[in-house]
């Protein structure tokens, strides 16, 4: 019976709205506060206090809850997916499966640091202070050719901001803008746009959030998994609807 509660669509439909408020939520936050701020308080916690004192569910939880309602789902529906007509249904909760499988692997295994520069400064190696002071050494330089903040009209609220940055990877360069979901990406590295500040003479330092994640192919290779459900489902289903005329 629990389970069978706990593979209702409510659940489901529920879930996913919340997840919508808070990938809303959060991304407005990033200008306002910063990559690590609007993450910490939207994406990685179990619950945040909404105007201070409502308390509202973070990412984290939402996402479990989730994950425990699609295996559930699954356990309740097996029987019904052995049959070779639903085998694309089999797939797809798989594939979505696999998407929570990667995003559990990559937040608790994905290594977290951020490099803080002035225009014309660049380094080949990240910080991290988290749980404690560490270094970690880069195989590219990343130098800061230029960076721009625009704020709203009258205020000192960023409406956005990006870093125009050269890699350099040996004897090769290549210049790209990082801003707001649009990240610099090299093998295993991905590098967004964190967050600004300005110190005592005025000078604008870019932080840019440097992940390095090995898992980084497991929601492209989910997304393929969901995508051949899909397509089998949608074919078998045009197949039988065609025997039947």
């Amino acid at each position: 019976m629990m389970i069978k509660f706990l593979s209702s669509v409510r659940i489901t439909v529920a879930c996913l709205f919340l997840l919508f408020i808070l990938t809303f939520w959060g991304t407005i936050a990033q200008v306002q506060h910063g990559l690590y701020a609007a993450q910490g308080r939207y994406f990685s916690s179990f619950f945040f206090m909404a105007a201070g004192f409502i308390p509202f569910p973070g990412a984290q939880l939402v996402l479990w809850v989730l994950f425990v309602n699609l295996i559930s789902s699954l356990i309740v529906t097996f029987k019904k997916y052995t049959q070779w007509t639903n085998v694309g249904l089999l797939l797809i909760h798989l594939g979505l499966i696999l998407y929570f499988v990667a995003a559990f692997m990559i937040f608790h295994f994905a290594q977290e640091s951020s490099i803080r520069l002035a225009e014309g400064e660049s380094t080949d190696i990240s910080v991290t202070d988290r749980p404690v002071f560490k270094q970690f050494p880069l195989p590219f330089t990343l130098r800061l050719d230029h960076f721009k903040a625009e704020f709203h009209p009258g205020t000192d609220v960023a409406r956005s901001f990006e870093s125009l940055v050269t890699i350099t990877t040996g004897s090769l360069q290549r210049q790209v803008r990082i801003y707001m979901n649009n990240p610099l990406r090299y093998k295993d590295y991905t590098i967004y746009q964190a967050s600004y500040d300005t110190d005592s003479t005025g000078r604008q330092h870019s932080t840019l959030a440097v992940v390095k994640n090995f898992a980084r192919v497991l929601p492209y290779l989910a997304c393929f998994v969901v995508f051949l459900g899909l397509a089998l489902h949608f074919l078998i289903q045009a197949l039988m609807a065609k025997a039947r005329l």
